[in-house]
């Protein structure tokens, strides 16, 4: 399970930093696919699916908008305030077994930056 969620961890942040500079379709399709990929890890219904691939498209967007516009501490900050909405948003719409999955896949993800800047 731990290496799964890594797995999945490592593609959420692939996608997301290689996605940076590319046109609005590209971001629809990466939306689409971190979507799915979450989808499939949280098992949620076709409902969840399609809010959450909404909340991907505005979270590409906006990372976009700010790697281009923003530089350093700033650009940090940013980051930090997009991903914790994107979260927040994500959470209001999981079950509670979802919401402790999401919840635990994000603190290995933490875990994981954590040991990979070490």
């Amino acid at each position: 399970m731990k290496k799964l969620a890594l797995a999945f961890v490592l593609l959420l942040t692939v996608a997301s930093t290689s996605n940076a500079g590319t046109v609005a379709s590209a971001t629809s399709v990466t939306a689409g696919t971190l979507a799915r990929e979450l989808a499939n890890f949280l098992q949620l219904n076709e409902l969840q699916y399609l809010k959450i691939k909404g909340f991907e498209s505005v979270k590409l967007e906006a990372i976009k908008t700010a790697e281009t516009s923003l530089t350093g501490d700033a650009l940090a900050k940013q980051l930090v305030a997009i991903e914790s909405t994107f979260a927040a948003s994500v959470l209001e719409i999981l079950t509670p077994a979802q919401q402790k999955a999401f919840v635990g896949m994000k603190s290995m993800l933490a875990t994981a930056q954590e040991t990979a800047v070490k």
